[in-house]
């Protein structure tokens, strides 16, 4: 069964690392989900490619 992009939550973390483990890439570090965000749709959230945007950004 895939899985529903269902609720939309707000994530805060307190940096990134580059992942040895996940093939995404970049790691969020102490991640934690800050609040459900019903105002705002699946299609309007962060993606791994804006993650790993602001990883390079970040100089990850």
């Amino acid at each position: 069964m895939p899985v529903r992009p269902e609720p939309v939550v707000e994530v805060a973390f307190d940096g990134l690392r580059r992942s040895r483990r996940h093939p995404a890439g970049p790691a969020l570090r102490c991640a934690r989900v800050v609040r459900y965000r019903p105002d705002e749709s699946a299609a309007e959230a962060d993606t791994v490619a804006s993650v790993r945007e602001l990883a390079t950004a970040e100089g990850l």
